[in-house]
């Protein structure tokens, strides 16, 4: 069995108890329970990726029947490490762009990927409030075609609004990375906190994480307003292009303009180096996501997520 940790705060008042908060310590431990059989985490694998995007990727693109592909990643790193791209360069002739802003990793970047002609390295930021250096900008100082097939887009906070700006090329696959610290159902923007909880457990438990990039239901949001259709959650959001949704043969996706409609997608299942592990934060989201599906409400109520926490902890009532 496994053990999780929560920390618990008791807050008195008058030498009463009013509140009673329960706070994670982000402890992870390994998955022992079978994976989900519906969805993409059977073929999640790393190679160069952190949380398994390189396998969904290898499964999409040959259900999509794409063949020497074109990318962008930017928050490109070093072009190695967690890299979303980087087994598409090399092992499936992909050509593209990759951008970081950081002098030492660029430099890092342009000297792994010189064997790669194909591949531009570029130094800089992607904003999205100046035109001359927009994702827009940027994909066509690289030549990319207007539905190059993927776009990465990981620079720990202003995903949002940079991919709400792009509005002049149509990736068939994106990736995007929200703010997994944040619980699923609440709508969270960079820089703009939540004001809809009751009690919001991260700010007891994390400040320095709250509206730290976009929680996963405003993710989900813009992506169906641009035309997307969200397939898989890494920590990272997989979203497909709607028009392209139908060659999809393994998961069973659903088409809906609700964002909860995909609420399921979020688990508490991490890969981390080829390895299943959940930790504490995760399963406290899971719960707090299980009482929105219960009782179509947002709500922290806390006796309901204790109780929730345990089965979580037993596999029992999954839901994926």
């Amino acid at each position: 069995m496994i053990f999780f940790i929560f920390a618990v705060i008791f807050i008195f008042n008058n030498n009463c108890m009013n509140t009673f908060d329960l706070l994670p310590t982000d402890q992870r431990f390994k998955y022992q329970f079978a994976l989900p059989d519906n969805t993409y985490h059977k073929y999640c694998k790393n190679i160069y990726s952190q949380n398994g995007e390189d396998g969904i990727l290898e499964q999409i693109l040959k259900e999509l029947e794409i063949k020497n592909g074109t990318f962008c990643e930017f928050g490109a790193s070093d072009g190695l490490t967690s890299s979303n791209t980087y087994n598409l360069i090399k092992n499936y002739n992909f050509s593209g762009v990759a951008i970081e802003l950081n002098e030492l990793s660029y430099r890092k970047c342009v000297e792994n990927y010189k064997s790669f002609p194909k591949v531009q390295v570029f130094h800089g930021a992607v904003l999205y409030n100046n035109k001359n250096n927009d994702l827009n900008r940027w994909l066509k100082r690289g030549n990319l075609p207007e539905d190059l097939d993927v776009l990465s887009i990981d620079i720990d906070y202003d995903d949002y609004y940079v991919w709400e700006n792009l509005t002049e090329f149509n990736p068939k696959i994106v990736i995007f990375e929200t703010n997994s610290y944040r619980d699923p159902i609440y709508e969270e923007l960079p820089g703009k906190p939540s004001r809809e909880y009751n009690i919001d457990l991260l700010k007891q438990w994390y400040p320095a994480r709250i509206a730290m990039g976009c929680s996963f239901i405003s993710a989900i949001s813009l992506g169906l307003k641009k035309g997307y259709i969200p397939i898989s959650y890494t920590g990272n959001i997989i979203f497909i292009r709607r028009d392209l949704i139908h060659k999809l043969r393994e998961f069973p996706y659903k088409i809906s303009e609700n964002p909860y409609e995909y609420l399921t997608l979020y688990t508490h299942l991490v890969l981390w180096e080829n390895e299943w592990y959940t930790n504490t934060g995760l399963i406290l989201n899971v719960a707090i996501r299980d009482y929105y599906l219960k009782f179509n409400k947002k709500y922290i109520d806390t006796d309901w997520l204790q109780m929730r926490i345990r089965e979580i902890q037993n596999n029992d009532k999954i839901i994926f």
